[in-house]
Order: structure tokens, then C-alpha cells, then sequence
């Protein structure tokens, strides 16, 4: 149940990432009559996007991860052909590659950190309970 729990809290941040990402990038480039350039949002965005994906598996696919997410921005970017206001970039497909390549690579090693911690947090009170059934 708790991991049913914990899928269902990242499914639901993924939902919000992908509304936030297509009302950012695919709606409204202008406030106004000022132009927002979207330099490093695609960047930020996938960064954000692949690090949850890859957060919310109990098994990160590294391979399946970023094809999918690789295939998203591909997606996008054909479609903002079709949306006026927007064009089809590829530096913006680049910016989405190099976001998503790190947002994988910052959860891998931010898993492994937390693994790591956990472990010595784990021997540690293993320890102090030896120590403790020692002294008593």
C-alpha cells in the first residue's frame, strides 16, 4: 500500500510537471508585447521531469527513461510547428536531451546517496545496540 501510495503522489507531479511544461512552452511565448525568450527552460523542465520519472521507479531504466522522455521532446517540438506563436527549434531539442541526460543523472545519484546513507544509518544503530546489550 505505501508504495501504491508513493507512485500515486509522483504520477500526480508528473501530471502537474507535463501541465506546467505544456502552458510554459507551448501557449503563451509573449507577456504582452514582450517577447519571453524560453533559453534554459527546456533545460529546467526536463531536468525536473526526468529526475521525478526516474525518482518515482522502484527500479530506475535508464534506457526506457530517456527514450521516453527523448521522444516527449521530439513530440513537442513538432508540435509547436503547428501552434502560431511557436516554432520548431532544435537548439530547443538539444536543451531538452541535455535537461533530461542531467535530471537522470542527478536522481541516479541522488538514490545512491540516500542508499548510501540509509546503510550507514542502518549500521550505526546496529552498532549501538550491540554497544547497549554489552553495557546492560
Amino acid at each position: 500500500m505505501k508504495r501504491f501510495l508513493q507512485t500515486l503522489v509522483w504520477l500526480m507531479a508528473f501530471a502537474l510537471w507535463c501541465a506546467s511544461f505544456y502552458l510554459l512552452l507551448s501557449k503563451r511565448p509573449y507577456v504582452g508585447s514582450i517577447h519571453v525568450p524560453d533559453y534554459g527552460a527546456h533545460t529546467v523542465l526536463f531536468f525536473g521531469l526526468a529526475f521525478m520519472t526516474t525518482c518515482a521507479q522502484i527500479r530506475p531504466n535508464i534506457v526506457l527513461t530517456l527514450a521516453a522522455l527523448y521522444c516527449f521532446g521530439g513530440m513537442t517540438e513538432i508540435a509547436q510547428h503547428f501552434n502560431p506563436p511557436r516554432t520548431c527549434d532544435p537548439l530547443d531539442f538539444a536543451e531538452d536531451v541535455i535537461g533530461a541526460t542531467m535530471g537522470l543523472a542527478a536522481a541516479l545519484a541522488s538514490l545512491a546517496l540516500l542508499k548510501h546513507h540509509l546503510r550507514s544509518m542502518r549500521s550505526h544503530r546496529t552498532n549501538c545496540e550491540t554497544t547497549v546489550s554489552h553495557v546492560s
